[in-house]
C-alpha cells in the first residue's frame, strides 16, 4: 500500500508510531537504494528470469503429467475392479509421498502465500529456500496428479519467493534470509509466472502483501515481474491461461445484468471463503489419531468421486471449454456445489496446494450457470457467455481474496482482452464491498491468523518437551 509520511519541519520525525512491519519494509527500501544501479537491475532480472523458468517448467510438467494421468485413470477404470485397485494403489502412493514431503518441510503446507507474507514481516522463521523449492514443486504436482482440487498458483508464489531468497543468498550468503526484498521480489515474479500477469503480480504485492511502494521498491518489483513475464511468455512460449474465444461486451441496455451477477457472485464468494476457513479450522480442532488420517481424507474423496470425475483435476471441462459447451442448468449447479466443497476439503487437509485456481474455477462455473439462465430467458447472447464468466470470476475472486485491483488485472491479463477491463473492475470492487458488508475477513488474513495461533500453541508444548 502507498504510505503517506508527515512533512518534515526541521526536527527529526519520530518513528514510534510506525509498526515493526513498516520499519522492516522501510529498511529494505533503503538497502535497495544503497545498491548500485547495475546491481539493482541485475538482481531483479535474475530473480524474475529464474523464477519464470522454474515455474514455467512447473506449468509444463503439470500439463504433461495431467494428460498422462487422466488417460491412465480412464483406461484403468474401464477394466473394472482390477483397474480400481491399481488406481487406489496410486492414490495411496501419492498420499504417502505428500505426507513424506510435508514431514521434510512443513512450510509447504497449503498454498504457501500466508507463510510467505508472514515471513515478509518477520513473523515466520526464515525458509530453507532450496528445500522449500524442491518439496513444493514435487508436492503440488503430486496433489494435482492425484486429482485433488487444489491450485498451482499459490505454490508458484512460494516457489518464486524461494528463488528470490536463493538469489539473495548467492549475493549475500545466509544474511539474505532476513532481506525481505528478495522474498517479496520472488513472490511477485512467482505470481506473474503462474498467471502470465505482471501487472497483477505487482498489484498483489500492494493489496495482499501490503508492500509499501516507493520508487525504489516499485522499480525492483516491476523489473522482476517483467523479467518473469518475458521468460514464460516469449522464451518458454506458454499460452494465455484463459483464452476465451468470444467476449462480446454487454450492451447499454444489458448493463443492469451486472447487479444480479455481482450480488450473487459476491455473496457466494463470501460464503465460499467462510466455508473454506471454517472447515480448515474445524479439522485443526479434531483429535486426529494421526496427521496421516487428515491427509488421507481428500484422497479417499478422490476414490469416491471417480464415479463423478467431473470435479477432479484434469477431468472436468475447463473454463474455456465451458464457454463453448451448451451445459444444462442442473448439471452446472451440481458441479458448482460439489466442486466447491471438494476444493475446501482438499485444502483443509494441509496438502501442498493453493486455492486461487479453485476459486477462479468456481467463479467460472457460476458464470456459466448464470449465462445459461440468461440465455434461456432471452436476456443474454451465447457470444456473451465468456463475458459473464469473467465478471463472475472477478467478483467471486475479489470476495474471497479481497484484492479488487489484483482481481481485475488478473482476469484481464489471463484472457488478453482489455476491452472488458472497466466492467471487470466494477465487478471486482463489488465483490470486495459485498464481502466487507457481510463482515468477512480476507481469506489470507484468516489463514495467517490460524498459522500464528498454531505457532503460539506449539511453542509451550515444544518448551515443555525440551525440559
Amino acid at each position: 500500500m502507498l504510505q503517506r509520511f508527515p512533512r518534515l519541519t526541521g526536527k527529526k520525525r519520530p518513528v514510534n508510531h510506525l509498526s515493526e512491519e513498516t520499519r522492516i519494509q522501510i529498511r529494505e527500501s533503503q538497502k535497495l537504494g544503497a545498491l548500485g544501479q547495475l546491481a539493482f537491475v541485475l538482481q531483479a532480472l535474475v530473480i524474475g528470469a529464474i523464477s519464470g523458468f522454474v515455474i514455467g517448467i512447473f506449468r509444463m510438467a503439470f500439463t504433461v503429467l495431467n494428460g498422462l494421468g487422466t488417460n491412465w485413470v480412464v483406461e484403468e477404470f474401464q477394466k473394472g475392479a482390477e483397474g480400481f485397485l491399481f488406481i487406489a494403489a496410486a492414490l495411496i502412493f501419492c498420499c504417502l509421498l505428500s505426507g513424506f514431503l510435508l514431514k521434510i518441510e512443513p512450510m509447504i503446507s497449503g498454498s504457501g502465500i500466508p507463510q510467505v507474507e508472514l515471513a515478509q514481516i518477520g513473523k515466520f522463521p526464515p525458509m530453507n529456500w532450496l528445500r522449500v523449492l524442491i518439496t513444493k514443486f514435487v508436492g503440488t504436482l503430486t496433489a494435482l496428479a492425484a486429482g485433488l482440487s487444489v491450485g498451482r498458483e499459490g505454490p508458484c508464489v512460494q516457489m518464486g519467493a524461494a528463488v528470490g531468497v536463493g538469489v539473495g543468498t548467492f549475493f549475500y550468503g545466509k544474511h539474505a534470509q532476513t532481506m525481505h526484498r528478495y522474498l517479496t521480489g520472488g513472490a511477485v515474479s512467482g505470481m506473474t509466472s503462474a498467471f502470465s500477469s505482471p501487472i497483477a503480480g505487482i498489484l498483489f504485492a500492494v493489496e495482499d502483501m501490503k508492500v509499501i511502494l516507493d520508487r525504489r521498491m516499485l522499480a525492483f518489483l516491476a523489473i522482476t515481474a517483467m523479467s518473469a513475464w518475458f521468460m514464460v511468455k516469449h522464451i518458454l512460449g506458454l499460452p494465455l491461461v484463459f483464452p476465451f474465444v468470444g467476449l462480446e461486451p454487454l450492451g447499454f441496455l444489458q448493463l443492469w445484468v451486472l447487479l444480479p451477477v455481482c450480488i450473487l457472485s459476491g455473496v457466494l464468494g463470501t460464503v465460499y471463503c467462510w466455508i473454506l476457513v471454517s472447515i480448515t479450522c474445524f479439522e485443526d480442532r479434531l483429535p486426529w489419531p494421526s496427521r496421516w488420517v487428515r491427509l488421507a481424507v481428500p484422497f479417499v474423496m478422490v476414490a469416491l468421486l471417480l464415479f463423478y470425475p467431473t470435479v477432479l483435476t484434469g477431468f472436468g471441462p475447463t473454463p474455456t471449454q465451458m464457454e463453448q459447451l451448451r451445459l444444462s442448468i442442473d448439471f452446472l449447479l451440481l458441479l458448482f456445489l460439489v466442486k466447491a466443497f471438494f476444493s475446501c476439503f482438499s485444502f483443509a487437509s494441509g496438502i501442498a496446494g493453493g486455492i486461487l485456481m479453485p476459486i477462479l474455477t468456481a467463479g467460472a462455473i457460476l458464470g456459466c450457470l448464470l449465462s445459461s439462465i440468461g440465455q434461456s430467458a432471452g436476456i443474454l447472447l451465447s457470444s456473451q457467455s465468456g463475458t459473464i464468466m469473467i465478471l463472475c470470476m472477478a467478483c467471486f475472486f475479489s470476495a474471497v481474496v479481497r484484492s479488487p485491483l489484483t482481481s481485475a488485472a488478473l482476469l484481464t491479463e489471463m484472457t488478453g482482452d482489455w476491452t472488458l477491463l472497466p466492467v471487470t473492475l466494477v465487478a471486482s470492487i463489488a465483490g470486495n464491498l459485498i464481502a466487507r458488508y457481510m463482515g468477512a475477513d480476507p481469506v489470507y488474513e484468516s489463514l495467517k491468523a490460524r498459522i500464528l495461533r498454531q505457532r503460539e500453541h506449539a511453542a509451550p508444548a515444544a518448551a515443555a518437551e525440551a525440559h
